[in-house]
């Protein structure tokens, strides 16, 4: 747990109880090497694996949409927890059922010899949607588990801390997943780079085999799933939460599974800069940055962040228009600024999840919520890959420039992405109740006058120093000068320090200074 203590100041000084300590330490720990998994099986290194089994634009599409649907088991386990209260058993179920199926698809070029070379695109993606189906059990119960764990008024600290330290997990492992692919020819480097991710997040699950779960609450009444579906749609505050969330997961699936595959077909970059200037770039970004979010959501709540840098977000996404193959800083520039923001609104996902939701029922509600972004993710990935493959010969034959620059089906795609995304932003998020007693424009208000007050300060800062080096000047004319009575002297004469303000430009006498 050392390397956890080295980030948790922002909490270990508020939490006293040394058992709720270890707990907090073994979250933010498990989750750091789970990361491994995820950030190793999805952007480049899965888009150059499905790639290499022959997947045109439309099935990476599928492959991206079909293991989101796979995520609807989680009403099922929902119910399962409400119905058995097992909440451990299946979390640990489920949690090696999936990884041991990560872990498996590394041998796919093997079991599935070159005669059949053609299925192997098939079974990956069956592979993967049968994982994310088992996922559903580790999503559902350690979501639940947290929000009972981590105290409320220190959530948004623990949660960027958190976050931090998956970050530097999964640099490290994106350097050396990007060295592996780019070294390794043929199948073997995504053979090593995912039996490895695999291993990583099966070591996540078991670190959890003596860690003791909080009791599953209940209530007293039957629940079933119809009556959590209309509990969930009747109250404001949580329907307005899901229809955010869900135009907002449309919005950004729409392009976000296609920029590594624009990366690496049409601007031909290696595995390497994709995974520096990409993935790594935006961890720097995150490990920067993100404990300031965590403030800023303590003190002001979720719903104005995600407002700033929800239209951030959308507004990056035009950085790709000057694109053109072999050149790196469109991706660069992407990455790192949009780390800035992406990791703000991941943390208010989250933190959103906690606070939208009912302690009684809550297993069904995240089921629920995962389930309305998961079909929205999962109709925007199909969409997005129908539009590249309708759109492509049509762009190809209209031979568009902008900037001087081609412009093809997937600039386009990103325009409308932008677009979605604002209006995302600015049509659902304003309904969207925030846990702080404050309106988003009395955030951006206190904000103002916070600012305000700083450069204030700034400039009273700058004007004693200003005062300080005249003075110091000043008494080194009198120096040398000499003479105790020289006229120079600032002992000499009562008005030379009146004298020196009226030179600054200020008025001793006047009370406002």
């Amino acid at each position: 747990m050392w390397f956890c203590r080295i980030f948790n100041g922002a909490y270990r000084g508020v939490v006293r109880d040394d058992e709720l300590l270890r707990k907090l330490d073994l979250i933010a720990i498990s989750a750091a090497v789970g990361t491994i998994l995820f950030s190793n099986t999805g952007g480049a290194a899965l888009t150059g694996y499905a790639s290499a089994f022959g997947a045109g634009e439309f099935m990476f599409g599928l492959i991206s949409a079909l293991p989101v649907l796979g995520s609807l088991m989680q009403l099922f386990v929902s119910y399962m927890i409400l119905k058995t209260g097992k909440r451990k058993a299946l979390f640990m179920v489920g949690g090696i059922i999936q990884r041991t199926l990560w872990t498996a698809t590394a041998a796919i070029p093997y079991f599935c010899p070159e005669q059949f070379a053609r299925y192997r695109v098939w079974v990956l993606l069956v592979m993967i949607t049968l994982a994310a189906m088992s996922g559903s059990f580790v999503g559902v119960t350690h979501t639940s588990m947290v929000a009972e764990v981590v105290p409320i008024d220190i959530r948004g600290r623990y949660l960027t801390t958190r976050q931090r330290i998956t970050t530097i997990f999964s640099l490290l492992a994106g350097l050396g997943a990007s060295y592996v692919l780019d070294h390794f020819t043929g199948f073997s480097g995504y053979t090593f780079v995912f039996a490895v991710s695999g291993l990583a997040g099966l070591t996540d699950i078991l670190l959890y085999v003596r860690f003791r779960f909080p009791e599953t609450p209940r209530s007293e009444k039957k629940f079933s799933l119809a009556d959590g579906f209309r509990e969930c749609f009747r109250s404001p505050k949580t329907r307005n939460f899901l229809i955010f969330w869900a135009a907002w997961g449309f919005a950004i699936n729409f392009s976000s599974a296609f920029f590594s595959k624009y990366a690496i077909d049409v601007l031909k970059l290696s595995f390497t800069q994709i995974i520096l200037f990409g993935q790594i770039a935006s961890n720097v970004a995150v490990v920067l940055i993100v404990r300031r979010w965590g403030r800023f959501i303590d003190r002001y709540g979720c719903a104005p962040l995600v407002m700033f840098t929800g239209t951030a977000t959308a507004v990056l996404t035009l950085i790709w228009l000057p694109a053109t193959p072999g050149n790196f800083v469109p991706l660069l520039l992407f990455n790192l600024l949009g780390g800035f923001v992406w990791c703000a609104n991941d943390v208010s996902a989250v933190n959103m999840q906690l606070s939208h939701t009912p302690d009684i029922g809550r297993p069904l509600a995240l089921a629920i919520y995962a389930v309305v972004t998961s079909v929205a993710a999962a109709v925007a990935f199909i969409s997005g890959g129908a539009f590249l493959e309708l759109t492509a010969p049509v762009m190809a034959r209209a031979g568009l420039t902008i900037l001087g620059t081609p412009f093809d089906h997937y600039k386009l795609l990103f325009c409308i992405a932008t677009a979605l995304r604002l209006a995302a932003v600015l049509v659902f998020l304003p309904r969207v109740w925030n846990e702080k007693e404050m309106t988003v424009r009395e955030v951006y208000a206190d904000i103002w006058r916070r600012l305000v007050n700083y450069f204030r300060m700034l400039r009273v800062a700058f004007v004693v120093y200003r005062r300080k080096k005249a003075l110091a000047r000043a008494a080194a004319v009198a120096d040398d000068e000499g003479g105790p009575d020289g006229p120079g002297r600032l002992g000499g004469g009562s008005n030379n320090l009146r004298d020196l303000g009226e030179d600054l430009g200020d008025d001793p006498d006047d009370p406002n200074k």
